[in-house]
């Protein structure tokens, strides 16, 4: 396709393809070299929509590789367009899955500081009975 409006669609479309199924059945960075392509061809044509779609996508992707934290980011700014555009099911869709990635994010860095408390201790323990102070 030469045109970048048709370039755009078509690319645009690939992570609608199968209700989301793609994503596990495609190899998700080739996937997500796509919807970057297609957030960059949204931004060229000034089509809010298209960006709007393409940064809930990289919010997916990248919350399902266990990135929450880009995750969480792309969803606010799939938020914000979408709210720009009055696009109600895409900023709506947006926030819940913020919600969910923030939610993520939280969680690991709360089960990762238990993690670090509990292997402080066992060296700590550790420490005391190599000295004999147990």
């Amino acid at each position: 396709m030469a045109s970048v409006a048709g370039q755009s669609v078509a690319i645009g479309n690939l992570g609608k393809v199968g209700n989301g199924e793609v994503y596990a059945q495609m190899n998700q960075d080739k996937l997500q070299m796509f919807v970057e392509r297609y957030l960059e061809l949204s931004t060229e044509l000034k089509y809010r929509k298209g960006e709007a779609s393409a940064f809930l996508q990289l919010g997916e992707l990248l919350t399902q590789k266990g990135d929450y934290s880009s995750g969480t980011s792309h969803f606010y700014r799939a938020m914000k367009l979408a709210e720009e555009t009055e696009d109600v099911d895409t900023k709506e869709t947006a926030k819940v899955n913020f919600g969910m990635a923030n939610a993520s994010m939280k969680w690991n860095e709360h089960v990762g500081e238990i993690l670090k408390q509990v292997t402080g201790v066992q060296q700590h323990m550790e420490k005391m009975e190599d000295e004999d102070q147990i």
